[in-house]
């Protein structure tokens, strides 16, 4: 009899250090990053050799230099997302809520959950204004990670995470025809995240004040700089504006509390080019991030290959697609006056290599602000 008990406890453990360690890996494997454009995300995230918007600061510097806009607000700009679990899984939480919370209904909603990954950007900002080369913004962030497991007794393992802070970028142009662009940008950060699990009964039971003070307790700041370069190549440059890319981004110093994610530098290459007919604008973009496999904890290749492209009709409509860490992504734009509306789906690998775990996630960016065009003829980035 002892040994059958002795067996049941050892088969028992062995499963919650298997589910903690298989909940930790997937939290583990996503690449931190600090923002993300919609933009970038349904051309593949390849986006270091174009990067002629707000976002230069989180990609290359140097791509601000090509900025169509004189002048340029983005007042409210609101970002919200999700993957395909959630919202498949959408109808079946809102009942759990309508029903009044009881650990029934939760444990029913967590086992046909289970082993899914759920992910949420309830909601991103980041206001900024750019004047010429220059563009200066604040930024929020905040997504939450949700893993079920454990079929005996269904667990759901939680990860909140968020970030905020101000970002300013200068880029410039050299060499007598312009085509040498260099760029710089300095990151201020405070970041909280806070991982836990919950059991159906736990659930019930949640007191969100003090979960509020647990995620507070967990917290840090950091100072980050990035800079890059841009170089137009001299051939086909009216026809195809050939261009090479290089950055090095978000190096500096953090005072993180323990596990909390950390922002590691990366060194990523681009190649572009921008072919354009009268009220046609287009982007094809080859990029390699990470070249020294700084970031993340796995060295697989195909995670650091994105390929993208973007086509635009008279400045007002866009369509987008290419292939992020090996996956198919798409997207849309309409420029409408004052707002500005971008779409993107798109697989994150949560994996440590190509292939392995996909996350497949939608995107949606409603932006109101202004832009006055630039009237500089030799600049063909379009926004």
């Amino acid at each position: 009899m002892k040994k059958h008990i002795l067996l049941i406890t050892a088969l028992i453990l062995l499963t919650y250090i298997t589910d903690a360690y298989a909940q930790k890996s997937v939290f583990s494997r996503e690449y931190p990053r600090i923002m993300t454009s919609v933009r970038a995300m349904g051309m593949g995230n390849a986006f270091y050799g174009v990067s002629d918007d707000k976002y230069a600061a989180f990609y290359n510097p140097a791509g601000l230099a090509m900025n169509k806009s004189h002048w340029s607000l983005d007042l409210i700009p609101i970002t919200m997302g999700m993957n395909s679990n959630l919202v498949n899984n959408a109808a079946q939480i809102l009942d759990v809520f309508s029903s009044g919370m009881n650990a029934s209904s939760i444990s029913k909603t967590l086992n046909g959950m289970m082993g899914q990954y759920n992910n949420i950007n309830p909601i991103s900002a980041f206001p900024a204004f750019t004047y010429k080369n220059w563009s200066f913004g604040i930024f929020f962030n905040s997504n939450v990670n949700l893993l079920t497991y454990n079929p005996s007794m269904p667990t759901v393992a939680a990860k909140v995470h968020a970030d905020a802070g101000a970002v300013i970028t200068y880029a410039h142009s050299f060499l007598p025809d312009k085509s040498l662009h260099v760029g710089i940008s300095l990151i201020g950060l405070y970041r909280m995240a806070y991982t836990t699990s919950y059991s159906s009964v736990q659930l019930v039971n949640v007191n969100t004040n003090s979960l509020l003070k647990d995620v507070l307790k967990h917290n840090g700041w950091g100072i980050y700089g990035s800079v890059g370069l841009i170089y137009e190549l001299p051939w086909l440059r009216k026809e195809l504006n050939p261009r090479v890319g290089l950055s090095f981004n978000e190096f500096g110093y953090t005072s993180f509390a323990p596990g909390l994610d950390k922002i590691n530098p990366t060194l990523n290459l681009s190649l572009a080019i921008s072919p354009s007919w009268d009220f046609i604008s287009s982007n094809i973009v080859l990029d390699f991030n990470d070249l020294l496999f700084m970031a993340g904890s796995d060295d697989s290749f195909g995670k650091r290959v994105n390929i993208g492209a973007e086509i635009g009709f008279w400045n007002r409509i866009f369509l987008r697609t290419g292939l992020h860490q090996g996956y198919w992504t798409a997207g849309a734009g309409v420029n409408i006056w004052a707002l500005r509306i971008n779409y993107a789906y798109y697989t994150e690998e949560l994996g440590a290599y190509a292939g392995q775990f996909a996350d497949t996630r939608h995107v949606l960016e409603i932006v109101l602000g202004w832009d006055q065009l630039s009237k500089n003829p030799n600049n063909k980035i379009l926004k």
